[in-house]
């Protein structure tokens, strides 16, 4: 027979939450981050298109190639850094196409009007800037070396087809060969690094995955009746806990029933443990099928359900439930052809002002269920109203 217990379980485990949220913040974090190089790599090419047609117009080049393309430039990457900031997905891919066409056409027009006018450590500083510009630009790394190698080959063909003297050519060439490397390199390394972020971020949801499914299980363990798949004593608890946080609108139109199987320890000591599993497997089921939606079926232990009905209003509702009850006690049992004995013993509680936690409420359905067996079981005696007493026989 259930006694209370002096502390009521805790509902810690009502706490636990999946990692997905956690992974879905670093997923956007991410891509946060990566719009925001973008955007800076935007201003920076911007203001580089605005540096060369400075450097054009003090090289004497012509007026309209400045107004045409480098303040046509500028005015385009400065649009995709207001479009990056308004979140435009579309202009991250865009920026990084641009970063990889638009430098190298600047500077090799530059470096061809000043090949005669400049030393040649002069024409390569663009073309060492490139490579940082394009690393800005998070471009993937077969693309970030085909660019660096023909920004390489664009500075060769033009100090080739200069007049420098041997060394200073090809100590401007080495600038720009070391620049490129040192580039490739880091491109590289900035690609393991992704790389390993990304396998990180395989194992955190491979772990978060994991740590939902161990959640569930803890969850079941928690509040589940591993027997009969009904809810337990915990779950029970819990819902009477929140039904009593609203007394006047829940809990004063909810009945727990606690149902004693009679004759259980007989069938267990004749037809063996497998029959009694059997049979409150079987019970289970006929109560589960007697209820409606928002009311709970719980076993409380060993041989005791309880059944916790929500909006009954009135004692014929009561007594309605009560008798369904004792009636698919009524109907047989059978296990390995044999009819198993069975009955029950149920206590009612309806609520009173005087029942302010789960276990005053279940105490008074204890008291009734022990009163309906000593007046001959197979009956049901209402808290409170014990002159209700009701036989099925």
């Amino acid at each position: 027979m259930w006694s209370p217990s002096t502390s009521e379980p805790s509902t810690v485990l009502s706490l636990l939450q999946p990692l997905d949220p956690v992974q879905q913040r670093h997923s956007a974090r991410i891509k946060r981050e990566r719009r925001w190089q973008r955007q800076r790599l935007a201003l920076g090419l911007a203001c580089l298109s605005l540096l060369s047609g400075a450097l054009w117009l003090d090289a004497g080049g012509m007026v309209w190639p400045i107004l045409l393309l480098p303040l046509g430039s500028a005015a385009v990457f400065f649009y995709a850094s207001f479009a990056l900031r308004r979140s435009n997905s579309e202009w991250e891919w865009r920026t990084s196409v641009l970063a990889i066409f638009i430098p190298p056409l600047f500077t090799t027009a530059w470096a061809w009007m000043m090949r005669e006018q400049l030393p040649a450590s002069s024409l390569v500083l663009p073309f060492v800037l490139q490579p940082m510009l394009l690393l800005l630009a998070g471009l993937p790394l077969l693309r970030y070396v085909a660019a660096t190698l023909l920004n390489l080959l664009l500075i060769t063909a033009i100090i080739a087809s200069a007049s420098f003297t041997f060394l200073p050519a090809v100590s401007a060439v080495l600038v720009v060969v070391l620049a490129t490397v040192l580039g490739i390199n880091t491109a590289q390394h900035l690609l393991q690094n992704q790389q390993r972020m990304l396998v990180m971020r395989q194992r955190v949801a491979e772990n978060a995955e994991k740590m939902a499914e161990r959640n569930q299980k803890m969850r079941k363990l928690a509040f589940e009746d591993p027997l009969t798949g009904l809810a337990n004593r915990l779950h029970l608890i819990n819902q009477l806990r929140q039904t009593l946080k609203n007394p006047l609108s829940e809990a004063a139109n909810s009945v727990v029933f606690l149902i004693d199987l009679d004759f259980f320890k007989t069938v267990n000591d004749q037809y063996g443990h497998a029959a009694g599993d059997a049979l409150l497997i079987e019970i289970a089921q006929r109560f589960k099928a007697l209820v409606r939606r928002g009311d709970l079926v719980c076993r409380l232990g060993g041989d005791e359900f309880v059944i916790l009905v929500r909006g009954l209003n009135k004692p014929a509702e009561i007594i309605t439930v009560a008798d369904k009850i004792l009636a698919k006690l009524s109907e047989p049992v059978w296990y390995q052809q044999q009819q198993l004995p069975l009955g029950g013993s149920i206590g009612i509680a309806p609520w009173l002002p005087d029942l302010r936690s789960p276990a005053s409420w279940l105490k008074s359905a204890d008291e009734a269920m022990y009163q309906a067996k000593v007046a001959g079981r197979n009956r049901y005696v209402i808290a409170d109203f014990a002159t209700q007493a009701r036989s099925d026989t």
